[in-house]
């Protein structure tokens, strides 16, 4: 069981709304239109997404042109925050550095990792000995990836690093990492982590 692991595009952060209804910018819908057109897709069965609307934005070209089937699982949304926050990059550190403990009002990331392994058992057992893509979040899938490569907690810098729409390899069946995060297209490097109102 093969899986593809593929950070969203790049996204229009808008204080006044829910993060988890923000829309593609324009750099980000150029990102998802090049991410349609890699040749790993037709090895790909099915896709699962998150339910956040970034996710399926992120994958809207791809189903243009190709009709693949569609997981939608809330368990694979990304680690779950609210409130303002003064300094994200600080407070995604220490979630990182405390895996086990819930920093402010955000989800312990041993609680996000564990929902998004159980997420993932479901397509794993639907589509055994096949190709699964799951378009996911940068701190969830840091998360998973960090598991993968069995360390205790993720890396910042990794997390800093992490493209968007970039894409990974996963072997399901033995829980290893084949091949690490590629972007599918040029100026994939994340924003610096910014003040962002998240509602929950």
């Amino acid at each position: 069981m093969l899986l593809y692991l593929i950070t969203l595009a790049h996204t229009q952060q808008q204080a006044e709304i829910d993060a988890r209804n923000w829309q593609l910018s324009a750099q980000g819908r150029q990102q998802a239109e090049a991410l349609a057109q890699q040749p790993f897709w037709t090895q790909v069965s099915a896709v699962a997404v998150s339910s956040e609307a970034k996710t399926h934005l992120t994958i809207s070209p791809l189903l243009e042109w190709r009709a693949l089937p569609v997981i939608e699982d809330s368990r694979f949304d990304e680690l779950r925050r609210g409130g303002w926050i003064d300094d994200y990059g600080a407070q995604v550190a220490q979630t990182f550095s405390a895996p086990d403990q819930s920093v402010g009002d955000w989800e312990p990331a041993t609680s996000a990792l564990r929902r998004v392994q159980d997420a993932i058992n479901a397509p794993c057992t639907a589509y055994a000995g096949e190709t699964v893509a799951l378009v996911g979040h940068g701190l969830t899938l840091s998360l998973y990836r960090s598991h993968l490569l069995g360390q205790q907690c993720v890396n910042l810098t990794d997390w800093r690093a992490l493209g968007l729409a970039a894409v990974a390899l996963v072997d399901a069946s033995a829980g290893r990492l084949v091949s690490d995060f590629v972007a599918t297209s040029s100026g994939s490097q994340r924003d610096e982590p910014v003040e962002v109102h998240l509602k929950t």
